[in-house]
């Protein structure tokens, strides 16, 4: 394996690990997606889906890992979004609470979203 750093990252068995790390985290978000109970804001949605776009996010952004293809986030993104909407009412939250939580999601999905079409265009190239 090949190193090129001092970094905790400058060497091809840390990028193997995080592009698993990456694989494990998609791999999350689309099981939970295809399943309707676990998916629930109640449940696994904003527990462990929408953070997992997050770290995905992060690590993109910290550690230079891979993201998933623009297009899955946007498919998860309208999912997610779906299943916020039809199911907020039902937990009563507060009426700005439930503004402010559907514009953090929206803009959790967003940021990893062009964080993808970037790494995508220059991965493709």
């Amino acid at each position: 394996m090949g190193t090129w750093g001092a970094g905790n990252f400058d060497n091809d068995s840390a990028l193997d690990y995080i592009s698993s790390v990456v694989d494990d985290l998609e791999g999350k978000i689309e099981d939970l997606l295809t399943d309707e109970e676990r998916s629930a804001l109640d449940e696994e949605g904003e527990g462990v889906l929408v953070p997992s776009v997050a770290i995905l996010s992060a690590l993109h952004e910290t550690v230079q890992a891979p993201t998933p293809e623009p297009a899955n986030v946007a498919r998860w993104r309208t999912q997610y979004l779906a299943i916020y909407d039809a199911q907020i009412d039902g937990l009563e939250p507060d009426a700005e609470y439930k503004v402010e939580r559907r514009q953090v999601i929206q803009s959790t999905f967003d940021k990893l979203e062009a964080q993808a079409q970037a790494f995508w265009s220059i991965a493709t190239e």
